[in-house]
């Protein structure tokens, strides 16, 4: 169903159901008020029969001729005794039915109906001077009463199906008024969808501030598309230069092997340790697009946990400098420091930055932490051949390598640093990094909210 539709529906409805209850509200109120009026006036008006029939008895007036100087215009007086017979009875019309309500000693009013006639009725006790009790009762015919009812039920059917109409058609207009704009936009971006490119909605001053926003959304979301496209031709397009290099090389010494490698060993040897060299780089770089291709879905699997950073930094310390063949000096004080991070990540980000550190200077590897206010600070520094100022801002894309000749005799991919801020993102640390060429380079981890424990094993 379209949203207009819905709109139109939606408000035609509740519009309906309000004049409803409106116009039921004031029918049964109008009723009401009517009736009480009628069965007010009539009650006075039967106290004072009741006195004068009491001094008419008094006096011994006839009973018949009080209340036939007091007969209403419309309706019929009767006198019940005790026994509920009907004593005495006048009436203005004898079409009306010999009926009446049972003896009640009290004093009520009701509406009552006989043959389809309605009346309004006063009941009222009488005693005369010997103790007997009759029941006086009063009735007036309020068919005129009922047959204005009829009318003003009929004025309110007939204006609430016409408010309704009005409403409805107001509704439609109002709605299209409001939706046409929306429309506009929808066609716009179908036509965006229709083209090859990016286009961008414009945003009219005239536009509504929701419709700005739509539009303004709308274009956000076509520039980060663009910009996502972007990263993944370049990213297909530098892994495909990256794989063509050693494929190019194992292809070239195939075709060798296959002229020379029966007849000459030094062929043989060269072919066989050259595609060896490049096959490991080639599943070093597979092994790194798969990382980057967990670390940037790593939202998902993480797992935060409260972890000892400085054990952390000493662990890899252990681990790696066998490895590395040279010492990783860790200062972080006597206090162990905590951090929120998940762990696998955490020390695969890590491993990353000693990696580089290791990869691009031939000295030691210091790391530092500490805390910071309410921060955690970890700094991986070497002193190695350093990174350009202009480059600074480009070594976390894909690919991006400082020095290309250099990469390629470490055995470098582009993709360390890049996997590196995709980690860091997941796990909320703010990387940061300064370098000087020929003085070294310092990569920062800063986390939100550390704690310090003395001698505390967790």
């Amino acid at each position: 169903m379209k949203l207009g539709t819905k709109i139109q529906l939606y408000i035609t409805v509740m519009t309906a159901i309000v004049v409803i209850l409106i116009n039921t509200f004031v029918y049964f109120s109008y009723k009401n008020f009517s009736l009480d009026a009628e069965m007010n006036q009539l009650e006075g008006r039967g106290i004072n029969i009741m006195q004068e029939l009491q001094n008419a008895e008094e006096n011994g007036i006839n009973r018949r001729a009080v209340l036939q100087s007091h007969l209403l215009s419309n309706g019929f007086i009767t006198l019940v005794s005790e026994t509920g017979e009907q004593e005495l009875r006048i009436t203005t019309s004898a079409s009306y039915s010999e009926s009446f309500e049972p003896y009640n000693s009290g004093q009520y009013t009701d509406v009552v109906t006989y043959h389809d006639t309605h009346f309004v009725m006063v009941s009222l006790p009488i005693i005369w001077e010997n103790g007997e009790v009759y029941n006086l009762q009063i009735y007036e015919n309020i068919e005129f009463i009922y047959d204005t009812f009829n009318i003003l039920q009929w004025i309110l059917i007939i204006s609430t199906g016409i408010i309704i109409i009005v409403i409805y058609l107001l509704n439609r207009l109002i709605t299209n008024t409001i939706i046409q704009p929306i429309n506009r936009l929808i066609g716009k971006m179908k036509e965006t969808d229709d083209t090859s490119g990016y286009t961008m909605l414009e945003v009219s001053d005239g536009d509504t501030k929701e419709l700005k926003d739509l539009s303004e959304s709308f274009n956000e979301m076509m520039m980060d598309l663009k910009k996502n496209d972007e990263h993944q031709q370049a990213f297909i397009m530098n892994a495909s230069h990256e794989l063509k290099t050693p494929i190019t090389v194992i292809d070239s010494y195939s075709q060798m092997l296959k002229r020379f490698g029966k007849t000459r060993e030094d062929i043989l040897e060269e072919s066989i340790d050259t595609i060896s060299d490049e096959a490991k780089r080639m599943k070093y770089l597979t092994e790194q697009l798969l990382s980057f291709s967990k670390a940037a879905q790593a939202r998902e699997n993480i797992r935060p946990e409260r972890l000892n950073i400085k054990r952390m930094a000493e662990g890899l310390q252990a681990r790696l400098e066998p490895v590395y063949k040279r010492e990783i000096h860790v200062n972080a004080g006597d206090a162990d420091i905590f951090v929120e991070a998940d762990p696998d990540s955490l020390d695969q980000l890590l491993k990353i930055f000693l990696d580089n550190a290791y990869k691009y200077s031939s000295g030691d590897i210091t790391i530092d932490i500490e805390k910071s206010g309410g921060e955690v600070l970890v700094s991986i520094m070497d002193k190695g051949i350093g990174i350009p100022e202009e480059d600074l801002d480009k070594i976390f894309d894909r690919f991006y390598r400082v020095d290309k000749a250099r990469a390629r005799k470490t055995g470098g991919s582009g993709l360390g640093l890049s996997i590196a801020d995709e980690l860091a993102k997941v796990n909320g640390i703010t990387l940061g990094v300064e370098s000087r060429l020929g003085a070294g380079t310092t990569f920062t981890l800063r986390f939100n909210g550390g704690e310090e424990r003395e001698d505390e094993r967790r």
